[in-house]
């Protein structure tokens, strides 16, 4: 795999969209946000609209799960895209990491290419300012005739005594059937 820098991003909360709910003296609590802001997309400008409704982890940190949709200069349909993530306890300069695949959508004829791929976000917000700092790289295959054509072989093993070699019970192949000899 490749990974290619697509998209950096900074961020924020449109002010009064954002709203929380804490229920059973704290044990559940649960968040939505709306934003928006300006994207450079591998050197194309255009504006991100998202919204965040991330769940919250027992030690009150929350992941962020964000939807949106992307309108670049010159390109007439949009980008919408998906990202499911984990978030780091704030580091010592204040700013909460994240990270998580992600996942986009368009009908947009010169970016289709974008509904065949994934990729993997990463940034920081700073609980300061509430302001998020974002980059998106794309995920490519090195060869996708290779991929396509390659086989997974994934054994299950059977659990025998120590003094035994272990031996495999069943092998499950995923990817295309071999061909009879």
């Amino acid at each position: 795999m490749r990974a290619e820098l697509l998209h950096t991003t900074v961020q924020g909360y449109i002010d009064g969209t954002y709203a929380e709910i804490e229920l059973y003296d704290g044990a559940f609590m649960q968040v939505l946000g709306r934003g928006e802001d300006s994207i450079d997309w591998d050197g194309m400008a255009g504006t991100v609209e998202w919204t965040n409704f991330p769940p919250r982890r027992p030690d009150r940190v929350f992941m962020p799960d964000m939807t949106g949709i992307i309108r670049l200069d010159g390109h007439e349909r949009p980008v919408m895209y998906r990202l499911n993530g984990i978030s780091l306890l704030p580091d010592q300069q204040g700013r909460r990491i994240f990270s998580g695949p992600v996942r986009w959508y368009t009908d947009d004829p010169e970016l289709l290419w974008l509904n065949d791929r994934w990729g993997y976000e990463e940034g920081g917000l700073d609980l300061d300012t509430v302001r998020f700092h974002t980059r998106a790289h794309v995920i490519h295959p090195e060869s996708p005739e290779a991929a396509a054509a390659g086989r997974l072989e994934v054994s299950s093993r059977e659990r025998t005594s120590r003094s035994r070699p272990r031996r495999t019970r069943h092998t499950r192949v995923c990817g295309p059937p071999r061909e009879a000899h």
